[in-house]
Parts: C-alpha cells; structure tokens; sequence
C-alpha cells in the first residue's frame, strides 16, 4: 500500500449506550454529588414520585442546578433517556 492514505477512521453509528452518555456527560456531578446531583438509587426515589415523563424533561431542558441534557446537546432525547436508565440500575 504504498503511498495510500490511511482510511479514515470509523465514527460510530446510531445511539450512544446510557453508560456512554453517562461516563461522558453525567458523571461529572451525577458520580460524585456535585451540586446535590442524586447519585445513588435511593437519592432517585423523591424524583421518581413526580413521574418517569417529569424527570426526563428535567433532564431534557434543565432543572436547577442541572443545565439541559447535562450538557450534552448533542445528545438525542432517546439517548438522555438511556443515561437516566442507566442511573437508575
């Protein structure tokens, strides 16, 4: 192959897994309780109470202390709905 470029490398494809977005975009405050981000299951249960749709617009447009998508803007609504799964393991 001399002379040939190397291909390009592989981006991958379709949605990123809840512990992607998580180590990714979540962690920061949700791994270590940073601004009272809930980290354990137990931390959940309050939030839970309002209803699965309340918590996923929170996490969707923001709440509190909390800026929307965690800042991953470039996350899709399916994959912020994978990392609140993926939290609540």
């Amino acid at each position: 192959w001399a002379g040939a470029e190397d291909p390009p490398a592989t981006v991958p494809s379709g949605p990123r897994s809840g512990e992607q977005i998580y180590q990714a975009s979540c962690f920061a405050c949700h791994g270590t309780g940073a601004l009272g981000a809930p980290k354990t299951a137990d931390e959940w249960a309050t939030r839970l109470t309002k209803g699965a749709d309340v918590l996923l617009d929170h996490a969707i447009n923001g709440f509190n202390a909390m800026p929307p998508k965690g800042t991953c803007m470039d996350c899709s609504d399916e994959e912020i709905q994978a990392a609140i799964d993926f939290m609540l393991k």
